[in-house]
């Protein structure tokens, strides 16, 4: 039996986890849901969901993981001191893995229109013009999916080490420099001035608005990539601790 892949530094870990969670999802999803709810006021509800739910059941997911070394199904079943129970946990990962199967085909799709507009853009600055790139069309979106779906294929045949975490190391503080170019970007667009108050002054009369607590709790789950087992597959590939003996 081989040995079972390790991520091999802190850094890496925590890039490849990042990866997971600052995705398009996110990108495309947490500013929509800031217009909808009050702007300031998601914002701080969402910080508050995010450190008081959110990052308990983090962390819960990260020490099964570790812990039982295993996937999601594997881990949750071992978790159980008695058949019944072990077999609801079973259950319980299993509906997590087939969540994540719909996850990524949501993000094939998604992924397949960015690189189809990538090339397109690429093309632009040659001088050249070709509008299928970003007409929608079944063709387009099959074809530019099976590019996404082999590009991924590529980084995960690589391992833990030699492919997430190499990727992510090299991918994620490019996608970090791009955001914060987003960011100078639109800041000097005409209404940026606006948009800045409404995101940073919150009004606190839509603070305890139920729309905005399920959709600011669902978001701060969503950041962080929980309740389906992601993290806790992440964690089982951090090393075991080290035990010092005198």
């Amino acid at each position: 039996m081989s040995a079972r892949g390790e991520f091999s530094s802190r850094i890496g870990f925590v890039l490849a986890a990042a990866g997971s969670a600052v995705g398009l999802g996110n990108i495309w999803g947490f500013p929509t849901k800031v217009a909808e709810n009050g702007g300031a006021a998601f914002v701080l509800v969402y910080l508050i969901m995010a450190f008081v739910l959110a990052y308990p059941v983090l962390m819960a997911e990260l020490i099964i993981g570790r812990a039982k070394r295993a996937n999601m199904v594997d881990a949750l079943g071992q978790i159980g001191e008695s058949g019944v129970k072990q077999t609801l946990g079973r259950f319980t990962g299993s509906i997590g893995a087939i969540t994540v199967v719909l996850i990524l085909s949501f993000y094939a799709i998604v992924a397949g229109w960015m690189i189809a507009f990538f090339f397109d853009a690429l093309f632009s600055v040659i001088g050249q013009n070709i509008p299928w790139l970003t007409e929608f069309s079944n063709a387009r979106n099959a074809i530019f999916m099976a590019v996404f779906v082999g590009l991924t294929a590529v980084v995960v045949s690589g391992g833990v080490s030699q492919g997430i975490e190499r990727w992510s190391v090299r991918l994620m503080p490019t996608l970090f420099a791009i955001i914060i170019a987003l960011i100078i970007y639109v800041s000097f667009q005409d209404g940026a001035l606006e948009g800045w108050k409404v995101y940073l002054l919150p009004d606190f009369s839509r603070v305890m608005d139920a729309e905005l607590l399920i959709d600011a709790m669902g978001q701060a789950f969503f950041s962080m990539s929980l309740g389906v087992g992601t993290m806790l597959v992440y964690g089982s590939y951090i090393k075991k601790a080290k035990v010092y003996r005198n």
